[in-house]
């Protein structure tokens, strides 16, 4: 998920007051702005990545970008009300079956 944030628009360095790890937003928004082209490249047809050298977005950047646009779309998530069930969406994997089987003795040896 991208981001709200652009070159012109960086993430701030102190996180939205409605984000939930406040210190791994810090992280992500010094790393975000390590992978930005370098100031003589901002205004390239090809920029490369200030940090790594690679074409710019890199796919740090990209990746840190992500990052920062979960946390911002996460805080913005209502709550689901007391009374909703929260169900998984991910069936349980065959490895957690396979052992549940093998505990209750189920499992052919």
């Amino acid at each position: 998920m991208r981001s709200p944030y652009t070159l012109d628009n960086p993430p701030p360095d102190e996180p939205p007051s409605e984000v939930l790890v406040p210190s791994l937003w810090r992280v992500q928004a010094r790393w975000w702005k390590r992978h930005t082209p370098a100031l003589d490249q901002q205004g390239a047809k090809h920029p490369v990545c200030g940090h790594c050298g690679q074409s710019w977005p890199c796919h740090s950047w990209a990746c840190w970008d992500g990052q920062l646009g979960q946390a911002v779309h996460q805080s913005q998530t209502p709550e689901p009300d007391a009374g909703e069930a929260r169900v998984s969406a991910a069936p349980p994997s065959r490895a957690i079956a396979f052992g549940g089987a093998l505990a209750a003795g189920l499992a052919p040896t």
